[in-house]
C-alpha cells in the first residue's frame, strides 16, 4: 500500500512516525507550505515534496492523511473525495457548520473510507475503561467529570490564536478530544450544552479556558473543564465516571482505577508507556485504519463522528454567545 501526507507540522509528523512502523506501506509524497521544513524532511527521509494536492493524487495513493492547518482543509478534502481517495483527517474536520455543508456529501460517499483522527480514543486506558463499562463493573453511568489542564507550548504556530484561521481556542485544539472520549464512553450523542469561556491571555481572540455542562441523549450528564494557559503549569487529563455501583478514574498516559464493591483495582500503564512511548496511540490508530482499508470494513471511528463533533462545537460557541442552553440538531 502507498499513502500521501498533507502537512508535516506536529500532528503530521506524529502520523508519519506511526505509519512508518507498518510493513509494506510507503509514503509516496507530501505537501508542506513551509519550504525550509519541507526540504529538510525531503532530504532526511528521501520522500518527494509536492506543491499541491492534485500532483499527489495523480500517483493514486491508497489513502491520504490530511494534517494541514484548520483553515486549509476544505479544498484538499474536496479534491481527494472527488477523486475517490480514502482520507484520515486530523481533527477538527473543518472550522464550522458552514464549511461542513460544502463537504458533507463528498466525505460521506459510499465508495471511499474516511475517518477522523480522534486519536486519544485509541489509548489503552480508554479501551480498558470502555470494557469495564460494557461489563457493568460500575452499573449505569450517571455523571462524568472531565478535566483537561495544559500549557500552551510557545513553539506552536501563531495561527491557532486567530479565530478565523483556527476556528476557536482550547475547545478546538484540545477539548474536542475530550468531547469525543466521553461520548465514546457514554455510548451516546451529546443532546445539549451550556458553556462559558474565559481568557487568561487577553491578547488573543480565542478562548484559553472553557467550561461546558453537557447532557447526553441517554440522560447521562457531564461537566468538562479545559485550560490552555500561557505559563508553566502541572498538566492533567483526568476523567471520572460515576455509576450506580462504582466509579472509574482515568488518568491519561498513566492508567486508571476501578472502585467497585468496596474494592479498588489499579491499572498501572506506566511500563506500557515507557516501552511504547506517550504517543503510541497514533500507531494504534494507523494500524487500525490500514487494516480497515485492507479488509474493507468500517473504521473504528467513522467520519460521521467528525461531522457530529463540528455540530457540537458550533452549539458550544453558540451557547457562549447567547448565554443559554443549546440543543444539538444532528
Amino acid at each position: 500500500m502507498k499513502y500521501g501526507l498533507l502537512g508535516i507540522g506536529q500532528a503530521g509528523l506524529r502520523h508519519f512516525e506511526a505509519f512508518k512502523k507498518i510493513r509494506n506501506l510507503k509514503l509516496i509524497g507530501f505537501t508542506e507550505y513551509d519550504l525550509k521544513k519541507a526540504n529538510k524532511f525531503k532530504k532526511l527521509n528521501n520522500i518527494e515534496h509536492f506543491n499541491n494536492t492534485n500532483e499527489l493524487i495523480k500517483l493514486k495513493p491508497d489513502f491520504i492523511v490530511i494534517a494541514l492547518p484548520h483553515f486549509l482543509r476544505i479544498e484538499p478534502i474536496l479534491e481527494c473525495c472527488k477523486n475517490n481517495i480514502n482520507l484520515l483527517i486530523e481533527k477538527p474536520l473543518v472550522l464550522n457548520s458552514n464549511e461542513l455543508s460544502s463537504i458533507k456529501n463528498y466525505i460521506l460517499k459510499k465508495n471511499i473510507t474516511n475517518t477522523i483522527s480522534f486519536v486519544h480514543r485509541y489509548r489503552k486506558e480508554v479501551f480498558t475503561a470502555y470494557k469495564l463499562i460494557q461489563n457493568s463493573k460500575i452499573g449505569k453511568i450517571k455523571f462524568i467529570s472531565e478535566t483537561m489542564i495544559s500549557q500552551k507550548n510557545q513553539s506552536l504556530p501563531k495561527w491557532i490564536d486567530i479565530k478565523k484561521f483556527s476556528g476557536g481556542g482550547v475547545l478546538l485544539y484540545n477539548a474536542i478530544h475530550s468531547l469525543d472520549k466521553i461520548s465514546y464512553l457514554a455510548k451516546s450523542k451529546i443532546h445539549e450544552v451550556y458553556a462559558k469561556k474565559i481568557n487568561i491571555n487577553n491578547k488573543i481572540d480565542v478562548e484559553d479556558i472553557i467550561s461546558i455542562s453537557i447532557k447526553f441523549k441517554n440522560e447521562i450528564t457531564a461537566q468538562l473543564i479545559a485550560t490552555f494557559v500561557p505559563y508553566e503549569t502541572t498538566p492533567k487529563w483526568e476523567t471520572k465516571i460515576f455509576g450506580t455501583s462504582g466509579q472509574i478514574d482515568i488518568n491519561i498516559r498513566k492508567g486508571l482505577e476501578l472502585r467497585s464493591k468496596n474494592k479498588i483495582t489499579i491499572y498501572d500503564y506506566a511500563n506500557y508507556y515507557q516501552k511504547n512511548g506517550l504517543n503510541y496511540n497514533f500507531y494504534t490508530q494507523a494500524k487500525s485504519y490500514v487494516d480497515t482499508l485492507k479488509k474493507k470494513t468500517k473504521p473504528f471511528i467513522s467520519i460521521q463522528d467528525g461531522i457530529n463533533s463540528v455540530l457540537v462545537v458550533d452549539a458550544i460557541y453558540n451557547s457562549i454567545k447567547k448565554n443559554k442552553v443549546i440543543k444539538i440538531k444532528y
